[in-house]
């Protein structure tokens, strides 16, 4: 199987379109934001967590129907999550953006003094 070859005029249209790409992935954190902040407001509890369609990941599902899609920073986090989550009543402390531009989402729960932070990958359907 032969590879085509990017002649060099095509270059400047490639950028053009990569560009384009992370401008638009520019506004997808603010937005994730604004749309999990009610859960930290009125402090949702997370019900369940499975893995999910993303390698690495998990799919974290709210109370109130909620599903997104969480990667830990910390090997073993999305673990500890859902030990905390059957032994108590887990909620969301805060959702805030990272130095990356991420979004993500701290849990706490009663009895504990430790925090957990998991990234958000975005918004899942519930199935």
């Amino acid at each position: 199987m032969r590879v085509p070859v990017l002649a060099p005029p095509d270059a400047p249209e490639i950028d053009a379109m990569l560009s384009a790409v992370s401008a638009s992935m520019g506004d997808i954190a603010p937005r994730l934001s604004r749309h999990l902040a009610p859960l930290v407001q009125r402090s949702v509890p997370p019900r369940a967590i499975e893995a999910a369609p993303v390698p690495k990941a998990a799919r974290l599902r709210f109370a109130d129907g909620t599903s997104v899609v969480v990667k830990s920073a910390v090997p073993g986090d999305v673990g500890v999550l859902a030990l905390a989550m059957s032994r108590g009543s887990v909620r969301p402390a805060a959702c805030t953006t990272d130095s990356e531009g991420g979004v993500r989402l701290v849990f706490t729960w009663p009895g504990s003094h430790r925090h957990l932070s998991l990234r958000v990958v975005g918004l899942d359907q519930p199935d």
